[in-house]
C-alpha cells in the first residue's frame, strides 16, 4: 500500500472517530442537559381564588381564538360605585379593546336618577315616573331596581350611541298586563314598530328588534292614557366581543337583592346569560354603626349565593374600598393624625364588612379582589382626595373619574395576569 493511500485511510479513521465521539458527547449532553424553565408569569396582586374565574377565562379564550360568534357578557351589580359608570366603563373599554366590542348592552329604563351618565350612549326622556325600592306601586323590579311608568299624554325615551360601529340589535324589557297599553320603536327616524303590552296575565316580556344595518338612534314612545311599564333597554351588536353591563343603585346595601322581584331577576339573568357576575356591595354597610355583623354575614352569603345560582356564572366580589368619615362640626385634619378627634378616619364597621366578604368568598369558592389593598390600605382615600388631580371626592367615600379609572386599570391588570397564567397551565390537547 503506497504512502498516500495510508494517509487517506488514517485521516478517514480519525474523522469517523471524531464524528462518533461527537455524537456520543451530544447524546450525553442531551441526557444531562438542564432545561431552562420559562420565566414565571406575574401573579395577580390583589386577586384571590383566581381559579374560580376559569369558566370566564374559557370564554375569553374562545374570543381570543375566534371560535365563537357570540358576545361574552359581564354583569356588575352593586351600590353607587357601580351606578357611576367610571369603574365599569373603564373595565368595559379595556376588555373590549383586548377581546373585541359587542356594544353597550343593557341600560336601565330611561334616566333613573339626576346625574345618570352612562358611557358609550346618551339617554334622554320626557314623561316618565320612576319607581324604585320602597315605592308603593304595582311593578316588577329587576336588577336595576328601577321601573319607568309612562305618564299621559305621551312619554318618550331616546337613546343615541356614541360608538362609530352603532348597534344592530335593540331590545326592551317591559311589563305586559291585562290593561296594558302599547309603545312604538323608531330607529334613526324611520318607520315606527308598534309593540303591545297587553297580556291575559301580568308577565315580564322582552321585545327584540334586529336591524339589517347599523343604527345610531332609537326612540321609544308611548301615546295615550294607558301607561306602559319599562324595566330596561339594550343596544348591542350581533358579533363576538365583550359586553359589560353595570347595574348600580345609589345608597344600596346587599339587602337590595331581597327587595327585587324574583321573577324579574330570574328572567333577566336567563335572558342575558352572563359569563361573569361582578358584585360590589359593602360601603354603605360599613358606614352603618348599628350593623349586626353576624346577621350581615349570613345575609350576604345567602343573597350572593342565590344570585350566583340563578345565573350559574362565576362570582367576582369587589371588596369595599377605603372610606373615611369626620365628626360633625370638625375642621378636617388629615387621616392618620393619632389622637386628633377631628381627623378623617374609617368607620368602625367597614373593616369588619371587608373581612366578612373576604372570608365568605374563600368559603364559597368566589374570586375576591381587594379594592382596599389596591388603593393602598389605611388612609388611602385621604391621600387620593389630596392628589392633584384629585383621585377621590371630598366626601372621602366616592372616587373621582380618574380615581375609578385607575382602580379599573389595576383590576384589569390582575384579571389579565390570571388569564395569562390560566392559558399557560391549561391542557393543549
Amino acid at each position: 500500500m503506497d504512502v498516500e493511500r495510508r494517509r487517506i485511510i488514517a485521516r478517514t479513521a480519525w474523522i469517523s472517530l471524531a464524528v462518533l465521539t461527537g455524537g456520543v458527547l451530544l447524546l450525553l449532553q442531551a441526557c444531562f442537559r438542564t432545561e431552562t424553565p420559562p420565566p414565571a408569569l406575574p401573579e395577580p396582586r390583589h386577586l384571590s381564588s383566581i381559579e374560580a374565574l376559569n369558566p370566564f377565562f374559557t370564554q375569553l379564550a374562545a374570543l381570543d381564538g375566534k371560535t365563537t360568534r357570540l358576545p361574552v357578557r359581564v354583569l356588575q351589580i352593586g351600590d353607587s360605585h357601580t351606578a357611576n359608570d367610571s369603574l365599569s366603563g373603564r373595565l368595559r373599554d379595556k376588555l373590549q379593546a383586548r377581546f373585541g366590542a359587542a356594544g353597550r348592552g343593557w341600560l336601565p329604563a330611561g334616566v333613573p336618577y339626576k346625574y345618570y351618565r352612562p358611557h358609550l350612549v346618551s339617554v334622554s326622556e320626557t314623561g316618565w315616573q320612576h319607581v324604585k325600592v320602597n315605592d308603593r306601586a304595582p311593578v316588577a323590579l329587576g336588577l336595576d331596581a328601577n321601573d319607568a311608568i309612562s305618564q299621559p299624554p305621551d312619554a318618550t325615551v331616546t337613546i343615541e350611541t356614541t360608538e362609530p360601529e352603532g348597534f344592530d340589535r335593540f331590545g326592551v324589557e317591559y311589563l305586559a298586563q291585562p290593561d296594558g297599553g302599547a309603545f312604538t320603536i323608531a330607529v334613526d327616524g324611520g318607520g315606527a314598530v308598534r309593540v303591545s303590552a297587553i297580556d291575559a296575565t301580568t308577565v315580564i316580556k322582552r321585545f327584540d328588534l334586529p336591524l339589517d344595518r347599523p343604527a345610531r338612534r332609537v326612540e321609544l314612545k308611548v301615546e295615550g292614557k294607558t301607561p306602559v311599564v319599562l324595566l330596561g333597554t339594550d343596544v348591542e351588536r350581533r358579533t363576538a366581543g365583550i359586553i359589560y353591563e353595570n347595574h348600580g343603585t345609589i345608597g344600596a346595601t346587599v339587602g337590595l337583592l331581597d327587595q327585587l322581584t324574583p321573577q324579574a331577576v330570574s328572567f333577566e339573568l336567563a335572558e342575558r346569560r352572563p359569563a361573569l357576575l361582578v358584585v360590589a356591595f359593602g360601603t354603605n354597610e360599613g358606614f352603618d354603626d348599628t350593623l349586626d355583623t353576624a346577621r350581615y354575614a349570613a345575609r350576604f352569603q345567602a343573597d350572593i349565593d342565590n344570585l350566583g345560582r340563578l345565573s350559574t356564572a362565576p362570582v367576582l366580589l369587589l371588596g369595599p374600598p377605603d372610606g373615611n368619615r369626620i365628626e360633625r362640626g370638625c375642621t378636617a385634619a388629615p387621616c392618620g393624625n393619632n389622637g386628633d378627634s377631628c381627623a378623617w378616619h374609617a368607620p368602625a364597621k367597614l373593616a369588619a364588612v371587608r373581612d366578612i366578604q373576604r372570608r365568605i368568598a374563600a368559603h364559597q369558592g368566589w374570586a375576591y379582589w381587594d379594592w382596599y389593598g389596591a388603593m393602598g390600605g389605611v388612609c388611602s382615600i385621604d391621600r387620593m382626595a389630596a392628589a392633584d388631580p384629585a383621585l377621590a371626592m371630598r366626601d372621602h367615600v366616592h372616587l373621582s373619574t380618574p380615581g375609578y379609572q385607575a382602580m379599573a386599570d389595576l383590576l384589569f391588570s390582575d384579571l389579565m395576569r390570571g388569564y395569562e397564567k390560566w392559558k399557560a397551565q391549561r391542557p393543549t390537547s
